[in-house]
């Protein structure tokens, strides 16, 4: 008993020392790069970014007759034309109805589950006639200890390994017929986020809490190693051009990149409604999304 124990010390000391190793040469190779390259890449092995788009119905593609149309999939398509590279993966986990509070509780789990290297935000219109729900607890011990880890070059190589191997695919449940969608579900995998929202008059001082709720989402981004990238709404009308107001500033205030739809939006569309871009509520169109992905695959390449 004695000889096994020693043995497994000295394994358990052999693995730790080859970890140790590689974590010190990973490390270095990233700062090596820093120093050559504007940006570290994101990506080494695995040749494919994933970004993951969250938001509301103007993110998930309400009223068009097929979701592939909405801009995650068309950012995709676009994107991964033949030829290009990097290879990006787009996941669309937009849900109608979805508030800045709601995302802000909700983030984290998802960017622990999904692991992107982007995460793209439109949110805010819904914070005025949605009941904002409470910020996640304060974390434990074990999420302490992950957030710590996701500094670890091996510990981000593991996890960039193992999405190259995943095979599970994310698919959001909206179901309109049911209360009118209040309540629905994404799930990748095993894995399930409860989604919906519940009607509110105008909560007072909703103006306040979204911009509060925007520079959080890009603190949480970065704390799972992933960057942050805001758009505005493209239309500037009701609610949608004064959530732009308020998002401008707050991702200006995070450091974070902003896309102002509504100014890649107002040439084409110089009054509203404009049909062959927007519905007459201000949703996209198919070929409105387009305008977006073509505009995202601008900012993102630059």
């Amino acid at each position: 008993m004695a000889r096994w124990g020693s043995r497994v010390a000295l394994i358990a000391l052999g693995i730790g020392l080859a970890l140790g190793a590689l974590e010190a040469a990973l490390q270095l190779g990233a700062l090596a790069l820093s120093l050559t390259t504007a940006q570290t890449p994101a990506v080494w092995m695995t040749g494919r970014r994933r970004i993951l788009c969250v938001g509301d119905s103007n993110t998930y593609g309400l009223y068009l007759r097929d979701r592939a149309l909405a801009y995650p999939q068309q950012l995709e398509r676009l994107w991964n034309a033949p030829g290009a590279s990097p290879q990006v993966e787009v996941l669309n986990l937009g849900y109608p109805g979805t508030n800045s509070s709601r995302l802000r509780r909700d983030l984290p789990r998802m960017l622990q589950t999904l692991r992107p290297d982007v995460v793209v935000i439109m949110v805010g219109s819904n914070d005025y006639w949605t009941a904002e729900v409470s910020a996640a607890p304060a974390d434990g011990a074990g999420d302490r200890i992950a957030r710590l880890l996701e500094h670890s070059r091996v510990y981000q190589l593991a996890h960039m390994l193992g999405r190259a191997l995943d095979q599970r695919r994310l698919e959001v449940v909206y179901p309109v017929t049911v209360e009118g969608g209040r309540a629905g579900v994404a799930r990748f995998g095993d894995v399930e986020f409860p989604m919906g929202w519940s009607e509110q008059t105008p909560p007072a001082g909703y103006g306040e809490r979204l911009a509060d709720n925007v520079r959080a989402l890009a603190d949480i981004a970065r704390a799972y190693g992933a960057e942050p990238v805001f758009m505005t709404y493209p239309s500037v009308q009701w609610n949608y051009g004064e959530a732009g107001r308020l998002v401008r500033p707050a991702a200006a205030a995070a450091g974070a990149h902003l896309v102002d739809l509504a100014a890649v939006f107002e040439p084409v569309c110089p009054t509203e409604p404009c049909p062959a871009l927007l519905y007459p509520d201000h949703h996209p169109t198919a070929d409105g999304y387009r305008l977006i992905a073509e505009t995202l695959v601008r900012e993102l390449r630059r």
